[in-house]
Parts: C-alpha cells; sequence; structure tokens
C-alpha cells in the first residue's frame, strides 16, 4: 500500500531577501535609463523611483525610502550635493553615490561636510556599480534594523 507524505512534508522556512531599493536621480534620461536596465536586471534590487533634479530626489527619498540613491553631482532646481545634506537630515542611514563625469571627482570622503557615501564617475563598469549598490545596500539596510530594534 502506498501513502501519501505530503502532509507531512517538513517546510523549510527561509528569510525573504530584502530588495535593495534604489532611487536614481540624474537629469539626463539616457544616464536614467541605462542606470534603471542594469539595476532592474539585478535580482536582489528595485529602483523605487527617478529624479530629475535635486529637489525631486529629495520627495522621492522621503516617499520611496531608498536604501540607497545615485545622485547626479550636477542637476537643476538643487544640485546633488545640496539634495544629499537634506537627504541625509532625514534619513541618516541611506547610503548616497555621488554619480558625475567631472574629471576632479574627489575619491574620498574628505570633507565632513559631505552627505555622499561613496564617489563614483560616470565611466564606472557596470559589475562595480552593481557592487557599489549592494554593499552599501546592505550596510544601509543594517544601520535601519539595528536603529528599529534599538529605537
Amino acid at each position: 500500500m502506498i501513502t501519501s507524505e505530503t502532509s507531512r512534508e517538513s517546510k523549510i522556512i527561509m528569510k525573504p531577501i530584502d530588495l535593495i531599493k534604489v532611487l536614481i536621480a540624474d537629469d539626463h534620461d539616457l544616464t536614467c535609463l541605462g542606470l534603471k536596465t542594469l539595476i532592474s536586471q539585478q535580482p536582489h534590487c528595485q529602483v523605487v523611483g527617478i529624479a530629475v533634479n535635486g529637489q525631486q530626489a529629495i520627495d522621492l527619498a522621503k516617499s520611496c525610502q531608498p536604501d540607497v540613491i545615485i545622485l547626479d553631482v550636477r542637476m537643476p532646481v538643487l544640485d546633488g550635493h545640496s539634495a544629499a545634506i537634506h537627504i541625509k537630515q532625514f534619513d541618516p542611514h541611506v547610503r548616497i553615490i555621488a554619480y558625475s563625469s567631472l574629471a576632479n571627482l574627489p575619491m574620498e570622503k574628505n570633507n565632513q561636510t559631505t552627505a555622499f557615501d561613496l564617489y563614483c564617475s560616470k565611466d564606472i563598469s557596470s559589475q562595480d556599480m552593481i557592487k557599489a549598490i549592494d554593499d552599501l545596500g546592505k550596510l544601509a539596510q543594517s544601520d535601519k534594523s539595528q536603529f528599529h530594534r534599538v529605537g
């Protein structure tokens, strides 16, 4: 006699993978489209918004609560640096990548007033950009979960 064991199957309970939520802020359509396409191809990442100026980046950061923001340094209405400072005031755990085509882009945080966590030239490779998003996204999520446990 053959009996069914389906009711006795053990179920493995796995913690769902937290998607890394990414906000893109750049005033060039092609750059936004390229970043969105690259990030959307990653199963662990989700593009939660696209802003075309610094003020929109602030507004979307408030409503979308991203883990990582890719923020163009030069944008209309409000530049990336000013937007980053505003964003860090209401969400200190978000990680912000300064994204620029400027040749003299600083490669490290040497100015204490900066709100950027990483500087990337627009000629960064796709692999390096995804690695940066992964690393910063995991840090942001870790900080947020520790803050919620304590706070």
